[in-house]
């Protein structure tokens, strides 16, 4: 009886350390939380959020997926936090249970109110056997810039790019036509990380053509490129996307391959490899003088590309990711130990190298959402080094 009720005694108290670790970990600020998660695609879960101002109420559609082979039940709970440093909100929706279908995919929306102050939407996705859980948010506020979206056969396009020659439809949350500018502007590569030029967002283009669509209408994108679509051309409101060829977010021909190689090549190498055009046994030849090794060159080139398709998928927007300062970053660094997030910047932290990257956020209408890179000297040592390791393949 005796042992019974010290049995008992033991659960009750384990019971109690279980609740507090539960609610500690529910009630943490949003300063507090690692974000890695977000570009990690071995991550199980990926939520994905594309918000739409219209004039009266704010639109969050989403998209959950996730990379286990067989149906799994998730919710997802919807929670207001006033700041990034609050530890608790309050719910403002009834929260999704999702069971996952073959194809591992859901989607959805819900509406709020144009808010008189931002304020910030917190999704936690959760694991129904195992009660892990995972965090996204999103800023809620009422200038937003993006007024509009663009769908396929599979719903809400949530990319920032499109498939030259295939079929979308644009959509308007005010179903008003959309005039439609596109630029053929090729952006430039980044700057490393320790140099003393940066990478503003360039917050106005000269477009080459404009075009109107009535929204609803269908979409066929011939050329490549970057497309701005707005109700009101003078307005600093609008979406866009970038049209590319099928295979993106992948690089398989050699033009394609040639850009991202500028940062792990020496201004002499990368000179000889835009002289290639096209040319394989040659561009191989390079790469293989690179190396010194054939088996090195072959895991140089599928780890290094592996990367930079990565890259175009979490950075892509206004041009390619990998010409992005994170896309940059990511490419050479890859996922973060630590990403923390507050509302104006992003911290990298990497632990192998000691690097500790900061990214503030410099939005426009060609992408509200593009972070600009704090460059410092002192990232010299650690870009070299990891830059040697990737010439010698064993990164």
């Amino acid at each position: 009886m005796v042992y019974l009720t010290r049995l008992t005694m033991k659960h009750f108290f384990l019971s109690i350390v279980l609740l507090l670790i539960i609610s500690i970990a529910h009630s943490q600020a949003i300063t507090s939380l690692n974000f890695s998660h977000w570009y990690n695609p071995k991550n199980e879960v990926d939520l994905r959020l594309y918000l739409v101002r219209g004039q009266n109420n704010v639109a969050i559609h989403y998209e959950l997926k996730t990379t286990l082979t067989a149906s799994s039940g998730y919710t997802i709970s919807w929670e207001k936090r006033d700041s990034y440093n609050t530890r608790e909100g309050a719910n403002v929706t009834d929260q999704d249970s999702i069971l996952l279908t073959e194809a591992n995919r859901k989607t959805g929306s819900i509406k709020f109110d144009l808010p008189a102050k931002p304020w910030i939407l917190l999704a936690k996705v959760t694991h129904t056997e195992s009660q892990r859980s995972w965090y996204y948010f999103k800023l809620i506020e009422s200038i937003y810039p993006v007024t509009g979206w663009i769908e396929n056969s599979s719903g809400v396009v949530m990319e920032h790019y499109l498939t030259r020659g295939k079929s979308y439809t644009v959509k308007n949350i005010d179903s008003k036509p959309l005039f439609i500018s596109y630029y053929e502007t090729v952006f430039p590569q980044p700057y490393p990380p320790f140099t003393d030029k940066g990478g503003q967002v360039e917050k106005f283009l000269f477009h080459d053509s404009v075009f109107q669509i009535a929204s609803g209408n269908s979409f066929i994108p011939q050329q490549k490129g970057l497309y701005l679509f707005q109700q009101d051309t003078t307005a600093a409101d609008g979406f866009t996307v970038t049209v590319v060829n099928e295979t993106y977010p992948k690089f398989n021909s050699i033009d394609d391959l040639t850009g991202p190689l500028i940062f792990i090549t020496t201004p002499e190498e990368y000179k000889q490899i835009l002289t290639v055009k096209g040319d394989k046994p040659t561009f191989d030849k390079i790469i293989l003088d690179i190396t010194r090794d054939k088996d090195r060159a072959k895991n140089l080139m599928r780890s290094y590309f592996q990367r930079v398709e990565l890259a175009n998928k979490y950075f892509g927007s206004f041009k390619e990711g990998w010409k992005t300062d994170r896309g940059m970053i990511y490419t050479i660094f890859g996922v973060p130990d630590e990403l923390g997030k507050n509302a104006g910047n992003e911290v990298w932290t990497y632990k192998t190298s000691g690097a500790r990257f900061t990214f503030v956020k410099s939005g426009s209408v060609y992408d509200p959402e593009n972070f600009v890179l704090l460059r410092d000297k002192r990232f010299t040592e650690a870009w070299f080094s990891t830059i040697d390791l990737w010439r010698k393949s064993r990164f």
